[in-house]
């Protein structure tokens, strides 16, 4: 037996190996016991094919497996096998294979007839020869090379629909998935082998089901939503088509999907910008690079008053505006520099203006080229007009706060009158003004001050009388007049106008304690009118002018009343004083007179006395302290304090003394005055006072006057300065020194304050302590002893 090696197929000799469609044939015959040898045929047919052969069947199925065959000659009677086996074993590898059987027996073999075994021929060998040979392989050939014609388009045409960007699919008419290629698998998230056999409805969206049906009758393009393998959905643009078998009959459908999914998002949110710009508040047009209105939304059209897009567009862009050359210009700047913002006056189709804010765009194309202008206008009319108002307003604050600020520091009517005209005249841009004041009889009105007057016109401008029509409705009435040039013009207004030199005239009441008392005239050259706001303002000047009079006549009449109460408190001081120096002398002269119930009345006459005489005093030292300010100068602490201890020499002070200048005036000494007199009062004839004098922080020095009185609450402890506060008890008393003390104390720049003498113990007794700045002297070797440096707070 041959064993199964190269040698068992081995290729025979070819006369050409460069013919075109050769066929390549398998020999399956063992020559050894082959005496007339098949080879001797296909020696004569080299040119046709290539011959390649093997000695058993084993050995012809492994170069099937190696290598393609056209066609195979077998001989059905090799060693090993029967021809019936070897048939069947060969078409069972080799389905597609044209199999040639050579017999050398005249009684053939049912079984390998090839109604029954397949093959394509079945020809005895006796009976064969060259010819026949030759027309089999030529068969074959013929049938290779339609085959390679057929495959060469089916191949170019699979290459096509694998390298289309679009999905491709057919489906059987009960919609399996046949073929699929690449693209249609990644838009489903898949891959082609994972897509066929499976149902094309596994991938297709429940409300397209009925129109993907349809196609499976007649070809349809439509829209479908297709769900991923992930889930998530795709919108495809579906074009089907009928697939016929050979005999025309449907046998299912060729889809083409195109993924729209982007484009339809696209379109969704051009639809959304459409809508948005619809509906936008803001007027919007696109101009086309003629300068042609090319869309408008409905708010333009109600902006510019126009009924429908139609009366618009194709209108040049300018004609919308009032400057129609700045708005060409201002195209020009857009087209040139991408984008504009402005403020421009529109013009409505009835003719009227409106002020508008203007802001645009060019749009490009994917190029990057402008292709159209965007613009948006807003109504800024009323924001202009509310500005406007805002800076009259404004101006008008202005004119008030300057002539206020004249009011308040003028120091005289006459100062007050000649700067609120000049002032007025100046802020409000006017050419003449006048400023009249009634004399006392109220008969006529004396001119004052004036500004720009007309020489000639000065004469007969001195003095006018007020009760003659026009003037009495200004200085009786109390009412403005606004005289203007008008074909209604009185006579007597026409004149005043003509002899003044200007077109309109204001005549404004000066008011003080709701009477007349003067008159602002003021005129203008050039403006024919006066606004209502100029109006307003005119007559809001008018009156501050007039609080300006009467808070000067007001002054004055405080200085008088002053002066007058002065006078009064003088007179009573004096008068009392003597008064009750007398009644004091004859108190002291009762009480050693008189014994007794008698005396003892004789001494609370002469205790009422001193306090009446105490009262008086601090009246007094009240009235210095609120008439004029300090004249501040050394005072030596040392010499006040002890002259003070000496007015009470029945009273056990303590004090170690101290070397201590501070700066004062000659009421100090009331400062102290005051703070033993309380501890005296409350503390009763043996209380003991301790006056201390220390530094306090190298600017001040710190003075304490410490009792052992009854000391003072702590719910005392910040009202006990307080004007008329009793004290530290319900007793009685006026309650003026401590507030007396606590006004000169501030009034030299220090601060009071009350303590316990000893801490948290106030029963044991009160300490008021206070500052008082130090004196320090300059020298330095070059200064004089007598000069002195005041520290500055």
């Amino acid at each position: 037996m041959r064993s199964k090696t190269s040698t068992d197929a081995r290729r025979l000799p070819a006369q050409s190996d460069t013919m075109d469609e050769r066929v390549k044939l398998l020999l399956i015959e063992d020559t050894l016991s082959d005496p007339s040898c098949i080879r001797e045929i296909l020696g004569s047919c080299t040119d046709l094919c290539e011959v390649v052969q093997c000695g058993r069947i084993e050995a012809a199925i492994s170069a099937i497996f190696q290598d393609t065959f056209d066609i195979a000659v077998l001989d059905p009677n090799l060693p090993g096998s029967t021809g019936v086996e070897a048939v069947r074993v060969l078409h069972d590898r080799a389905p597609d294979l044209p199999i040639i059987i050579l017999s050398e027996h005249a009684d053939r073999n049912p079984a390998l007839h090839p109604a029954q075994s397949g093959v394509r021929e079945y020809r005895i060998r006796a009976a064969a020869n060259a010819g026949f040979v030759r027309r089999a392989i030529g068969h074959v050939r013929e049938q290779k090379r339609v085959t390679r014609g057929l495959r060469r388009p089916e191949g170019c045409y699979r290459q096509i629909v694998e390298s289309l960007n679009e999905g491709v699919c057919a489906v059987d008419p009960w919609g399996t998935i046949t073929f699929c290629n690449p693209r249609m698998a990644e838009m489903l998230g898949s891959v082609p082998e994972e897509l066929a056999g499976r149902s094309v409805y596994d991938f297709v969206s429940g409300e397209c089901w009925e129109e993907m049906e349809r196609h499976f009758d007649l070809p349809q393009q439509y829209e479908c939503t297709f769900v991923r393998q992930d889930g998530s959905r795709m919108t495809g643009l579906v074009a089907a088509s009928l697939l016929t078998g050979g005999d025309g009959i449907p046998c299912g459908s060729i889809i083409g999907v195109m993924d729209i999914t982007e484009r339809k998002r696209a379109e969704h949110r051009m639809q959304i910008m459409e809508m948005a710009v619809a509906s936008s508040v803001s007027a919007i047009a696109f101009i086309d690079p003629a300068g042609k209105v090319s869309y408008v939304n409905p708010a333009f059209l109600a902006l510019w008053g126009y009924d429908s897009a139609d009366e618009v567009l194709g209108r040049a862009a300018p004609s919308f505006w009032d400057d129609e050359c700045a708005a060409g210009e201002m195209l020009q700047a857009v087209w040139r520099d991408g984008q504009w913002t402005d403020e421009m006056v529109g013009k409505r189709r009835d003719g009227t203006t409106f002020d508008l804010r203007f802001s645009s765009n060019t749009v490009t194309d994917e190029s990057g080229e402008p292709v159209t202008i965007m613009a948006s206008f807003v109504d800024i009319t009323e924001r202009k007009r509310a500005e406007q108002e805002i800076l009259t307003r404004n101006r008008q604050l202005i004119v008030l706060n300057r002539i206020i600020g004249s009011s308040a520091s003028s120091l005289s009517l006459s100062e007050l009158l000649e700067t609120g005209m000049k002032r007025t005249l100046e802020l409000m841009e006017h050419d003449v003004g006048l400023v009249y004041m009634l004399d006392a009889e109220r008969k006529r009105a004396l001119l004052q001050y004036h500004e720009n007057l007309p020489a000639d016109a000065l004469a007969r401008s001195r003095i006018i009388k007020v009760h003659h029509w026009p003037l009495n409705f200004v200085f009786i009435a109390g009412q403005a007049r606004y005289i203007e040039s008008s074909a209604a013009l009185s006579s007597i207004e026409s004149a005043l106008l003509h002899e003044l030199d200007i077109a309109s005239l204001a005549c404004i009441p000066l008011t003080a304690e709701s009477v007349v008392v003067g008159a602002l005239y003021i005129g203008s050259k050039t403006g024919q009118s006066f606004s209502g706001e100029e109006k307003t303002l005119l007559e809001a000047i008018g009156k501050e002018i007039g609080s300006g009079i009467l808070k000067g006549m007001l002054h004055k009449r405080l200085e008088a009343a002053n002066r007058e109460a002065n006078l009064y408190l003088d007179i009573m001081t004096h008068d009392i004083r003597n008064a009750e120096n007398v009644a004091n002398l004859y108190a002291d002269l009762l009480i050693e007179m008189l014994d007794g119930e008698a005396a003892a009345y004789a001494r609370k006459l002469q205790r009422g006395l001193r306090k009446s005489i105490e009262i008086l005093a601090n009246v007094s030292t009240i009235r210095r302290i609120h008439r004029a300010s300090p004249e501040m100068t050394p005072c030596d602490l040392e010499r006040v304090i002890r002259d003070v201890i000496g007015i009470f020499p029945d009273v056990r002070i303590v004090y170690e003394g101290t070397a201590c200048e501070v700066w004062a005036d000659d009421l100090i000494s009331e400062v102290f005055g005051n703070l033993i007199g309380n501890s005296i009062k409350f503390g009763g004839p043996d209380v003991t006072i301790g006056i201390r004098v220390e530094e306090y922080d190298g600017e001040n020095v710190l003075v304490s006057v410490e009792d052992t009185g009854p000391g003072v609450p702590d719910l005392l402890k910040k009202s006990i300065f307080h004007r008329f506060e009793r004290g530290r008890s319900h007793g009685s008393g006026d309650g003026l020194g401590l507030y007396i003390a606590k006004k000169l104390i501030e009034r030299y720049g220090g601060h009071v304050w009350v303590d316990d003498r000893v801490e948290n113990r106030p029963e044991l007794g009160a300490a008021f302590r206070f500052t008082l700045r130090e004196v320090f002297h300059a020298g330095d070797g070059s200064a004089a002893d007598d000069e002195y440096v005041l520290e500055e707070e």
